[in-house]
């Protein structure tokens, strides 16, 4: 059931539920303003909401942004009476954590070597020591290659462990390189 709600002088939110979206029949992935229908279905939905409400939302900018929710959408129509720039949020990429065990110094120091000889480079990596474990933590924009993959578990103990495991050694392992890892000691080690 379709819910109009006023939040503030300038921003309205409508909350829109699957079965509203049906009556309407525009779903959340085409409801967009260069398409006609949901254009006309937009221009509805302002006009109800300006009457329930009472905020005059004719001649006026108003940036109507969606959001997707598991049983319909929501709709805040933010009303502007001069053109101003807008602040823009730009969402930081998620970088995936990857943490590989080595069960001594010498399979570490050798994957390290390893590593450090190939063209593909980790956008971050550490190295810690936790309870007698050597611990290589690798931060990618993208998953890793299947040839860097390959050449570490030559070296690592089986278990491979993700981001939240990452964030533990960073508070309690004792760092032995906290950032560019492979690059800092390979370089000692060649």
């Amino acid at each position: 059931m379709m819910n109009i709600e006023q939040i503030d002088n300038t921003r309205i939110l409508i909350s829109l539920c699957d079965k509203d979206l049906e009556h309407y029949r525009v779903t959340f992935e085409n409801l967009s303003l260069s398409e006609s229908h949901s254009r006309t279905v937009l221009k509805e939905l302002m006009y109800h909401a300006s009457v329930k409400t009472g905020m005059d939302l004719k001649d006026k900018k108003v940036l109507i942004e969606a959001l997707k929710y598991e049983h319909g959408c929501l709709l805040l129509l933010t009303v502007s009476e001069r053109c101003r720039k807008r602040k823009v949020y730009r969402v930081k990429y998620y970088h995936d954590s990857s943490v590989f065990s080595f069960a001594n110094a010498e399979n570490f120091l050798s994957c390290i070597n390893a590593l450090y000889h190939m063209p593909f480079e980790p956008y971050s990596s550490s190295a810690f020591l936790y309870e007698q474990m050597y611990y290589l933590v690798l931060r990618t924009p993208s998953p890793l290659k299947a040839n860097y993959i390959h050449t570490i578990r030559e070296f690592c103990t089986p278990s491979r462990h993700g981001t939240l495991f990452a964030a533990f050694l960073q508070e309690h392992g004792t760092p032995l390189q906290l950032h560019h890892a492979i690059r800092t000691i390979g370089k000692n080690l060649s």
